[in-house]
């Protein structure tokens, strides 16, 4: 009898779950894809990377919506058979909350250990690849900041660029015309430079930005002296400081979790702290919503799910927050974040002593 009550309410909670699970997945989704679409509208971003930075971004929102849809899950379906009067019946069969909580818990733990690995190993994976393919996107595409069909002065006025137009893909640049000048106190002509097609490079040691050009003339020197040169190349780089763009730069968020072990640095700990309340949330979520489901037959099966909803959102800024504080040392890495998930088990235990103080005074009346 008790398995099949176990079965039966998985099978509810799973079912409200997947449903929560899909639902705030698809909004995350589709709002970060609006976002990417902005960013490839402007330019920031080539088209072709939208559904690859996309789908990367699709696993890592499990680790944010999965806590907080199991929990509103149990809501759901612990709120159904509150209304149909289905508790009241299980409660007279001697199924207290003890009983209830024994698949709850079960489901959590199993949800709770997928959430750790997804959290402490396959985030910081997913996000240092998105920021590879940013930067690489960047490298090759991000042309747009030198504008065409105008000149640019660059490094100073050290470097007057021109180009006419850009690809079709937005990838090159074409007909360049470029003119070098030397730093001040040499006394140097200028450097004269022209070229079919360029592309944009980064150095991947350096760092520093240039412009690959190619099929092009460089001519040093002054016309009609000895040692005017003209040099055909077939590929060529100008160092060039360009304006600032928009290439991620350090991302904590993509630090392997075995270097936060390692790390000192506050804001380090605050991200290990944060990747392992994840899981732990799970449990403790799941705690608070079975006495948040406590409801009359009049109530209806959503009596309490605005209640449930507002207190896990808090509960989550509460985690951003406590995140925020630790890496400014506000709050000693000693207390941390692990006091928020404290604040779902007390509010527990208040909510179940509170219901069972109601039914006393209710049998003396």
């Amino acid at each position: 009898m008790l398995r099949i009550f176990d079965r039966y309410l998985l099978k509810e909670v799973v079912n409200g779950w997947l449903a929560v699970t899909v639902v705030l997945w698809l909004v995350l989704v589709s709002n970060r894809m609006v976002g990417y679409l902005a960013d490839a509208a402007e330019g920031d971003i080539p088209g072709s990377l939208i559904f690859n930075l996309l789908a990367l971004k699709m696993v890592w929102y499990l680790v944010l919506v999965v806590p907080f849809a199991l929990a509103l899950g149990v809501v759901l379906a612990l709120g159904r058979l509150y209304r149909d009067n289905e508790m009241v019946v299980m409660s007279a069969c001697g199924v207290g909350p003890g009983r209830i909580y024994r698949p709850m818990l079960g489901l959590s733990v199993v949800v709770a250990v997928l959430i750790a690995w997804l959290a402490l190993y396959v985030s910081p994976e997913v996000q240092s690849l998105i920021n590879r393919l940013k930067v690489s996107a960047a490298q090759q595409a991000d042309l747009t900041v030198l504008g065409a069909g105008r000149f640019d002065d660059l490094q100073g006025g050290r470097v007057t660029f021109y180009a006419e137009r850009l690809s079709a893909d937005r990838k090159y640049m074409e007909n360049l015309f470029i003119i070098v000048r030397s730093a001040a106190g040499r006394d140097r002509p200028p450097q004269l430079l022209t070229a079919k097609t360029a592309r944009r490079a980064l150095d991947p040691d350096s760092g520093d930005d240039f412009l690959v050009l190619h099929d092009g003339y460089r001519y040093d020197g002054t016309p009609g002296k000895p040692d005017y040169r003209i040099m055909q190349f077939s590929q060529y780089g100008v160092r060039i400081d360009l304006p600032d763009t928009d290439v991620p730069g350090y991302m904590r968020e993509a630090i392997p979790t075995r270097r936060l072990l390692a790390s000192s640095d506050l804001w380090d700990i605050a991200e290990l702290q944060w990747r392992l309340s994840m899981p732990l949330s799970v449990i403790v979520l799941v705690l608070l919503a079975v006495p948040l489901t406590r409801s009359g037959p009049r109530q209806g099966r959503f009596a309490r799910l605005v209640l449930a909803a507002l207190l896990f959102v808090v509960y989550y800024n509460l985690l951003g927050t406590a995140k925020v504080w630790v890496g400014k040392g506000t709050v000693p890495p000693e207390i941390g974040l692990w006091w928020v998930p404290v604040l779902p088990v007390i509010l527990t235990l208040l909510l179940f002593n509170g219901g069972r103080l109601a039914c006393r005074l209710g049998l003396r009346r």
